[in-house]
């Protein structure tokens, strides 16, 4: 029998490295490539299980893998396509990929889908050559202190209530963050892990490695 897969990672067209993607991938991991993510694949020698997209920009022939086209004109982007096929295989756990970098707007929309998975119930994170980003909604998370790294907190979408953050350089707690004003950029964890928590409402966790 086959490992059952227990992650979803979405390999999107943006950019990473070949070196990200093996470090970052395990048999494990259900891969879906949007769009000409399939091209980081193939260059990095990963198949995936399902490729999803337009195909407008995908250079390689798609081999050895499902395959879903999407419309030209449609009213999802290419990585919320792949988080709803995701979700359809059960997946709450997600990472994606080759989801920033490129054309901001790419990179905007791909915050809001992992935002969006928050408030569903699911992990989702982004990662690439120099940061991680996190969405938590309603709930915690903690992060490990390691020299040079900064993080920065926003809220998404409306205001968040509750906030609270420990063992930072800038501590605070039952803070009501204005998504409009942001003042969470660049703190330092002084403590072996930084808690982040929110009461009511999305944040948007930056992990910088400076």
């Amino acid at each position: 029998m086959g490992n059952i897969k227990t992650r979803c990672v979405i390999i999107g067209g943006g950019d990473c490295s070949v070196e990200l993607l093996k470090l970052n991938i395990s048999t494990d991991d259900y891969i879906i490539c949007a769009d000409s993510g399939y091209d980081i694949a193939v260059e990095a020698r990963i198949q995936p299980d399902l490729v999803i997209g337009d195909f407008d920009s995908v250079k390689g022939f798609v081999q050895n893998a499902d395959k879903i086209t999407l419309p030209v004109e449609k009213d999802v982007t290419d990585c919320l396509a792949a988080y709803n096929e995701g979700i359809k295989q059960g997946f709450t756990k997600f990472l994606l990929l080759g989801g920033t970098g490129g054309r901001f707007e790419h990179t905007f929309a791909n915050i809001s889908v992992m935002a969006n998975a928050s408030k569903d119930g699911n992990e989702f994170r982004i990662i690439d050559d120099k940061h991680i980003f996190y969405a938590i909604t309603d709930s915690s998370i903690k992060i490990s202190f390691s020299p040079n790294k900064q993080i920065s907190v926003f809220a998404f979408g409306d205001k968040a209530f509750g906030v609270t953050e420990k063992g930072f350089h800038y501590s605070i707690e039952n803070y009501t963050l204005n998504p409009f004003i942001p003042i969470g950029i660049s703190n330092d964890i002084v403590s072996d892990f930084g808690e982040i928590s929110v009461e009511k409402g999305t944040l948007i966790i930056i992990e910088t490695q400076m």
